[in-house]
């Protein structure tokens, strides 16, 4: 039960009100002078204050002051007559959530009252968004004890100190340029505004402008209602411009605009839109040399290159895998319901040997296939997938774990992962038919339980 205060110096005004609030479910306190009710709000949790202006040992706005030196989150509405408009509106500034004259109807009241409620409601609701995602993207996600993990995490902190400067991240896919960009907007006190993102070698060129800048209804043939695009979502926040690299001359010079005069126009609009936000970019491309090669933008490449962090490829910081692999190993112990300790000595060994193409995400992906494919107390080498076992010279299970598969190597090579995703797929095909369709069945004839079979189905849409 929500409970409310109601501090004035006419007996009528807080009986009327204690009984309507008292009908509409609420705990309801009165005190008739400001002593009174600070000492109320000091010995009980009082969510809301009904505070009159004019009392008769404090002025309500020195009340409004104790008030909120002990809870700085109360809300507090004022009732004021009309000859103290002004200051009322100063209690608003001084933090009061809205005021109400006198005479009022009682209705009014609670219809405000219900108003404030909400709104601290949705407020804390906001709140916890903000703290679980800083939570889940903050700093200590950034998982590694190399050099240069550690200077990243230092560079983040005095990133989110300075935050309207653009940063510019660089490493090979996989490395966790998203993850960093993440932890910047979330350390930063952009953190309870948006983070929005858009992966710029993903959507065409004719599409993305009208993704980033919006478009007015009528803009376009397909432009049946007005859209918000998301430099005008980002407002407040951060917009992380994925693989900028990718993006066409055209798109590269309307960004730089953006950047430079902080506002731009619709698709099909004529009115400025001014925004405030930051942005980050990041790439897997060598942003020097396409400048050099005339790919990309000189004058873009030293508008988003104000902070610069480099991620260095996962083989060039072998002391972070076996943190990253405990780390992946906890997340998905929670995730699978495993209880998987950790990774056999000889087993780590391998996983330091690889060389790591696919860099961090290759290591999470393999870390969490074991853990669907096998359900081990311990991480063995024989758990180690055969492709990495074979690029770090192990033996592959044993010798067995290729049990006479003709394998052709065409002369311009093969895609391992393609390649692997297609015999699993294929493998699950074949066990199923083997079992007529029973998945039960057919997970047992590839030695993993239903719930590993459901997910693989699912991961590959079948």
């Amino acid at each position: 039960m929500q409970r409310i205060l109601i501090i004035d110096d006419e007996p009528l005004i807080r009986k009327s009100l204690k009984v309507a609030l008292e009908e509409d479910g609420y705990d309801v306190f009165t005190a008739e002078t400001g002593a009174a009710g600070i000492a109320v709000v000091r010995t009980e949790n009082i969510d809301l204050v009904l505070l009159d202006i004019k009392l008769p040992d404090i002025h309500g706005l020195d009340v409004l002051t104790g008030l909120k030196a002990l809870d700085g989150d109360l809300l507090v509405i004022m009732m004021t007559g009309y000859g103290t408009i002004e200051s009322a509106v100063t209690a608003m500034k001084s933090g009061a959530f809205d005021y109400i004259t006198k005479p009022f109807k009682t209705k009014d009241v609670t219809t405000l009252i219900k108003l404030a409620l909400e709104t601290r409601s949705l407020q804390q609701d906001v709140k916890r968004f903000v703290d679980k995602d800083r939570t889940f993207y903050g700093l200590d996600k950034i998982v590694g004890r190399s050099a240069a993990i550690s200077d990243t995490i230092e560079m983040i902190k005095k990133i989110a100190r300075a935050d309207s400067s653009t940063v510019l991240i660089e490493g090979k896919s996989g490395t966790g340029k998203e993850l960093v960009a993440k932890a910047i907007h979330f350390s930063s006190s952009r953190c309870g505004r948006p983070f929005v993102e858009i992966n710029c070698a993903a959507i065409p060129p004719s599409l993305l402008e009208s993704e980033l800048f919006g478009y007015e209804k009528g803009a376009f043939t397909d432009a049946r209602k007005t859209k918000k695009g998301l430099i005008e979502q980002a407002h407040g926040g951060s917009l992380f411009l994925d693989e900028i690299g990718d993006m066409d001359g055209g798109m590269q010079a309307k960004i730089l605009k953006v950047l430079q005069e902080r506002k731009f126009r619709r698709l099909g609009g004529g009115k400025v839109i001014e925004v405030d936000v930051r942005i980050i970019a990041a790439t897997n491309h060598d942003l020097r040399k396409d400048v050099h090669e005339k790919v990309f933008r000189e004058d873009l490449f030293y508008r988003i290159n104000v902070i610069h962090i480099y991620l260095p490829p996962l083989r060039e910081r072998r002391e972070d895998i076996p943190l990253l692999a405990s780390s992946f190993i906890n997340e998905f112990n929670i995730l699978f319901s495993k209880h998987v300790r950790g990774i056999d000595p000889g087993a780590l060994q391998v996983l330091m040997d690889y060389s790591w193409p696919g860099n961090v995400r290759e290591l999470r992906n393999i870390i969490e296939r074991v853990m669907i494919l096998s359900d081990p107390e311990l991480i063995l080498q024989e758990h180690i997938p055969a492709e990495i076992l074979v690029n770090t010279g192990g033996p592959c299970n044993g010798e067995t774990a290729s049990p006479g598969y003709d394998i052709d190597i065409p002369d311009e090579g093969i895609d391992l992962k393609d390649a692997t995703e297609r015999f699993q797929a294929r493998m699950i095909e074949k066990a199923l038919e083997k079992a007529e369709g029973h998945r039960g069945k057919g997970a047992a004839l590839l030695n993993i339980d239903r719930f590993a079979l459901r997910y693989l189905m699912k991961k590959m849409n079948k």
